[in-house]
């Protein structure tokens, strides 16, 4: 299949790119620079252009099976309202235009699912984030808000806190407060977990929560 990938420079995106590749889709990869996908020259597809670009959004969309979207909140201290959301909004249309109807989104236990139970661990640190940072909290819920809102095919899945490493079965999946979740995720078994949903279509129109075992 192929795979309009979003948010690719950011840390997790190297790891999505290798995943992709391993399980033999295509790539075409949306980027305001070019040059820090050099390591990826001749395997990937690169659109430049940024998330205001709706010509270019479209462009990278072109032939594609499904999107993989890991834009979110890049420092605690975001420039402009709800940045991610307004570019995902542009990328939802072209979505719909170019008659695209996979998303899969990264997202926090700032965004509640319908079938989560209390998690008293997973609120505390929502919470903390959102007094750190409001702003970045604020515009990972309304991204949420705005994908669970829409027509597509759409999953939102969950992580906790992030750290650089491999892939390495197993991984739990669920929902918080009726699934045991721990607060540490690979990035590797996130890549790994974002690739597969592309054909997955378990959690289509769910939002789980995901984390090392």
């Amino acid at each position: 299949m192929r795979i309009a990938l979003f948010g690719a420079t950011g840390p997790t995106g190297k790891f999505v790119i290798e995943e992709a590749l391993r399980q033999g889709h295509s790539l075409s990869v949306y980027t305001r620079d070019a040059m820090k996908l050099h390591a990826f020259d001749g395997q990937i597809d690169i659109v430049v252009g940024n998330l205001q670009d709706k010509d270019a959004i479209i462009m990278c969309l072109h032939g594609s099976d499904a999107v993989i979207s890991a834009l979110g909140p890049n420092s605690l201290k975001v420039q402009g309202d709800k940045p991610v959301m307004h570019g995902m909004s542009n990328i939802i249309a072209a979505m719909k235009e170019s008659n695209v109807r996979r998303l899969i989104q990264i997202s926090t236990a700032a965004y509640r699912d319908p079938k989560d139970g209390f998690a008293f661990n997973v609120r505390a640190f929502a919470l903390l984030f959102k007094v750190i940072a409001r702003k970045g909290f604020e515009d990972i819920r309304a991204t949420a808000e705005l994908i669970a809102k829409s027509d597509l095919d759409w999953t939102l899945v969950r992580i906790p806190n992030l750290k650089d490493g491999p892939a390495a079965d197993p991984i739990d999946t669920g929902w918080y407060g009726k699934t045991k979740l721990g607060m540490k995720l690979s990035r590797g078994n996130l890549a790994k977990f974002l690739v597969d949903q592309v054909a997955d279509v378990r959690f289509i129109r769910a939002a789980p929560g995901i984390a090392d075992h």
